[in-house]
């Protein structure tokens, strides 16, 4: 099957630590593993686009008011993605594509248009809240959901990552047939392999419990939480942060660990390359989200799970969907610091309950969460070669 695949993102390349990224550049190397051809067009790339975003951050937004400079960044992406479109288009006659895949992103319609204009069917794939509005902020919500309903619209599926998210869309008048939740993947065989090569070399329970987080510490990742949580454990716990990735949380984090004494138990690796992930991972003994948001499936829970780490994360609906608790993870109170040190308390003290709960999660992601799992079932039914949705992915009328 020819598959044209769009990435309307703006500021960043395929190779990014984004999540958005690596959910389209994972699927993308699936879909190729299984045979298809898939071509990547990427508004990033273009020099154009690399101007706007500069004079954007360089003068608009340092120069006009901020209501102002997000209105003319909100019109600016719709432009950019409405150009887009027709370059998607253009690509997608090329290639005599027998499917658009768009990744979705605020304030564009370029996937529709693209449809439009070649009749060929768009998925739009990791479709979500106009949430932009309300983490960043937007100086036209109204333009944001649009262009959301614009492309849900013109899309044969649309695929979202938790039963949450198609609630969401379905009080937004999005629903029905077309939307299939697809959850975010991993790379299996990567973090089982990592995970045993960790067990050979340390066959015994080390003395120090080792609790980590993996992201790219965006605001909503609540990573500060977890130090002050650390913080509240009992002092005879042997215990240490191990913090995996960069972004703008991290140093917000440090300082928090700083302020409460235990700056020296928390180690960094900064900005990783992603072959690097599954065996720092495997490091761990507890996987960690802090925080998270009330839609998302966040992809370090699978990660985690991957490499046999129990996960601990907040009591969320989304989150009930990749944590049985008990079962293959704990939750805690959402922001509730003393809750989250509890629960990392119960299960530091306890090796034999952390490996009950890190096998059984390995064993449901191995038994159907791949990237190649995700990628046939983003694809299914859609072409002459894309195979069948494989048992436990949950696609039903959403209502």
């Amino acid at each position: 099957m020819n598959v044209v695949w769009s990435l309307p993102v703006r500021g960043e390349r395929l190779d990014s630590s984004r999540g958005d990224l690596v959910r389209a550049r994972s699927l993308i190397g699936a879909l190729r593993a299984d045979g298809h051809d898939v071509t990547v067009v990427e508004l990033a790339a273009r020099p154009a686009n690399r101007l706007a975003v500069s004079i954007y951050r360089e003068h608009v937004r340092a120069w006009c008011p901020r209501p102002v400079a997000l209105a003319v960044r909100d019109v600016g992406r719709w432009i950019q993605g409405c150009r887009h479109g027709l370059r998607v288009a253009a690509e997608a006659r090329r290639a005599r594509a027998d499917v658009i895949v768009e990744t979705q992103v605020g304030f564009v319609t370029s996937g529709a248009i693209a449809a439009r204009l070649t009749g060929v069917p768009l998925v739009l794939d990791d479709c979500s809240p106009d949430s932009e509005e309300h983490v960043f902020g937007a100086g036209l919500p109204g333009l944001a959901r649009w262009a959301l309903t614009v492309q849900a619209r013109a899309a044969r599926r649309v695929a979202v990552s938790s039963r949450a998210i198609a609630d969401l869309l379905a009080g937004r008048g999005i629903a029905g047939a077309r939307v299939h939740v697809v959850p975010n993947g991993v790379a299996t065989v990567a973090f089982a392999a990592a995970a045993r090569d960790v067990r050979r070399r340390e066959p015994e329970p080390a003395g120090c419990v080792v609790i980590g987080f993996v992201g790219s510490f965006q605001p909503w990742h609540g990573v500060e939480l977890l130090v002050e949580a650390v913080a509240a454990m009992p002092e005879a716990m042997d215990t240490r942060v191990l913090l995996v990735g960069d972004g703008p949380g991290l140093e917000p984090t440090l300082r928090a660990a700083e302020a409460r004494g235990i700056r020296e138990r928390v180690e960094t690796t900064g900005a990783v390359p992603a072959g690097r992930v599954p065996e720092l991972v495997a490091a761990m003994d507890i996987g960690v989200v802090p925080h998270s948001n009330e839609y998302g499936h966040p992809m370090k829970l699978v990660e985690y799970a991957a490499a046999g780490v129990p996960a601990v994360a907040p009591d969320l609906p989304p989150i009930r969907e990749a944590i049985e608790p008990g079962k293959t993870g704990l939750l805690f109170a959402p922001g509730d610091a003393a809750d989250l040190a509890r629960v990392l308390s119960r299960l530091a003290g306890d090796p034999t309950l952390r490996r009950r709960l890190g096998d059984e999660a390995q064993r449901r992601v191995a038994a159907g969460a791949s990237w190649s799992d995700r990628a046939r079932a983003l694809v299914a039914d859609l072409g002459p070669v894309a195979g069948a949705a494989p048992a436990g992915v949950w696609s039903e009328r959403a209502t």
